[in-house]
């Protein structure tokens, strides 16, 4: 990215809400633990790990390339890490089923935890980068930094 504050301040975005991802995971997979077992707990865990871990990587393979400096090698980055996040997420579910012996709703619940806590955030115009205040439209969804 051309602006380095402004690429660090994206990868910290990448982190935190990773993090925050995985905290929803383990408070979800504790509260299943104490009313369903170990069991729906771990199938749990296992769908919020799926979900992050394959956003994470998508998310790190993006901000390889600077949109605005090499636009065309972002799309294809962007592609690129959209077709192995598929990959992955469908080969870490397999792994999950086959090799931790997951229950599936659960571990579906877990997963789809980790998209509502994408979509909260995308709602409230997470990663609340701060912008210059302005009264137009364009300069306040896509500012030049």
């Amino acid at each position: 990215m051309g602006n380095t504050n402004l690429f660090h301040k994206a990868r910290l975005a990448v982190f935190r809400l990773s993090g925050i991802q995985l905290a929803v995971t383990v408070v979800l997979a504790l509260l299943s633990w104490l009313f369903f077992g170990p069991m729906t707990a771990a199938s749990l865990f296992s769908g919020g790990l799926i979900g992050m871990l394959a956003g994470f990587y998508q998310a790190q393979r993006m901000m390889r390339v600077d949109a605005g400096a090499q636009p065309e090698a972002f799309m294809r980055g962007l592609w690129v890490s959209e077709i192995v996040k598929i990959v992955l997420t469908a080969a870490l579910f397999v792994a999950a089923i086959k090799l931790l012996r997951v229950t599936m709703v659960p571990t579906i619940v877990g997963y789809a935890g980790t998209y509502i806590v994408y979509w909260v955030m995308l709602g409230t115009a997470y990663p609340w980068f701060e912008s210059p205040v302005s009264n137009n439209d364009r300069d306040r969804n896509w500012p030049d930094y």
